[in-house]
């Protein structure tokens, strides 16, 4: 196994983008980055169980061809290159069509969490001036009295078949519209992000990002061709987006998405199901896998590899859980929406892991931790954590919308998380 110092010594941006991209920084296009380039394979890109105990996969030949159908009908309404198209979707089919057709013809998609009400999906429409809503039946009554340009609803098979809807305008076209390349610094999602005070703020995402994503995808979680790999992340929020759907897919991997709700019953099924072996998710995912400990058998437990945790510290006896009941270690790691995941314990590298923390910069970023007065701190130190915006070239934030840069000082940007360097 690599170690950590070994990936940060040979670690080249230049020859990153050439060996990791299929376009380069002046000429690049999420479509080709996360389904284009791995046409022709027979690949699965998509294996998907619906709310009702369907289950299907798709290829990435038949997602190019129904997002370039789709991609056809929003150029036919005027949509372009830079435009923003919001997906208010479950975990479908349906949403993964939208993403990429987005990204097909140069345009930035924005994710709307189903669970939102209308006024936080007000909001980020207005912000973002979306020009384009893509939902479905259950979610649209959400959008009914806000000030929408167009909206594209998947509808099911008793509702009013007259009416236009996201099947009937795919098979109006054909697949063969143009992808539209962009520069690695144009945005190809727009997220959003709540502090502790005041509305979501917007959180532009360059298609500079595609490269630290797979960076986390290879170093800290390890995803290997061969894995059957879940994140049990929702792809509403940036977790879910980056490392469920975009980082696995720009490295010709497919992924599992799950219509139902969560539960540990029902994860536990699709594990055994599908021998799930790489693991992702949040830390109250896993609190609840604890919870039920007893439910897990060794039919669960002989297929996992490893196993990586985001959004807060994991507690002890989660991770001696599964280190002494699964032999499988589970890795803190760290990350913002405005950053992706840029600290972790890296199941690829070999380094020194000490439970509780955070672990290493990923390859390609520094951290520092700095005093009140935005001064380095040495080992020990308790202070506000920053990232060395100097020493970090795959950190793609630029600030939020509006051209607001509040959270960068100098040559650091400060994530406002308080923290000790050890």
């Amino acid at each position: 196994m690599k170690t950590l110092t070994q990936a940060y010594a040979e670690f080249d941006l230049n020859q990153l983008i050439q060996q990791q991209l299929n376009g380069h920084e002046q000429r690049i296009n999420a479509f080709e980055e996360c389904c284009g380039r791995y046409v022709g394979h027979d690949k699965v890109a998509l294996i998907w169980e619906g709310k009702n105990g369907e289950q299907q996969s798709y290829t990435f030949d038949q997602l190019a061809e129904y997002s370039g159908k789709l991609a056809h009908y929003f150029t036919s309404i005027h949509l372009q290159a830079g435009d923003c198209i919001a997906g208010l979707l479950p975990r479908t089919p349906e949403l993964l069509i939208t993403i990429l057709a987005t990204w097909r013809i140069g345009a930035i998609y924005q994710p709307l969490f189903t669970a939102f009400e209308s006024k936080a999906i007000e909001h980020r429409l207005e912000t973002a001036k979306t020009k384009l809503v893509v939902t479905n039946i259950d979610q649209q009554s959400k959008l009914e009295n806000l000030n929408i340009n167009q909206i594209l609803t998947v509808k099911n098979i008793d509702d009013d078949q007259n009416q236009e809807d996201f099947w009937s305008v795919i098979h109006t076209f054909d697949a063969d519209c143009p992808i539209e390349y962009r520069s690695c610094d144009d945005d190809f999602l727009m997220m959003f992000t709540s502090g502790t005070t005041g509305l979501a703020k917007s959180v532009p995402v360059p298609l500079k990002a595609i490269l630290a994503f797979k960076g986390y995808m290879t170093h800290a979680v390890d995803l290997r061709e061969e894995d059957s790999f879940w994140n049990l992340a929702d792809p509403g929020w940036a977790y879910g987006l980056y490392y469920g759907i975009t980082g696995p897919l720009s490295l010709g991997h497919g992924i599992l998405m799950d219509e139902q709700a969560f539960s540990v019953d029902r994860a536990i099924e699709l594990m055994k199901k599908y021998q799930v072996n790489n693991l992702t998710g949040s830390p109250t995912a896993f609190r609840m896998f604890y919870g039920f400990k007893e439910k897990f058998d060794d039919s669960v437990k002989q297929h996992l590899r490893v196993v990586s945790s985001a959004g807060e510290p994991l507690t002890p006896e989660v991770i001696h859980w599964f280190k002494h009941d699964f032999n499988v270690n589970i890795y803190d790691q760290y990350g913002q929406t405005e950053l992706g995941m840029v600290i972790g314990n890296h199941h690829a590298l070999e380094h020194v892991i000490k439970i509780g923390s955070a672990g290493f910069a990923i390859p390609g970023h520094r951290f520092a931790v700095l005093d009140e007065n935005h001064q380095e701190l040495g080992e020990g130190g308790i202070g506000v954590l920053a990232i060395d915006c100097d020493a970090s070239p795959l950190l793609w934030f630029k600030g939020y919308g509006g051209n607001n840069r509040k959270s960068f000082v100098g040559k650091y940007y400060i994530t406002g998380d308080t923290v000790q360097l050890n």
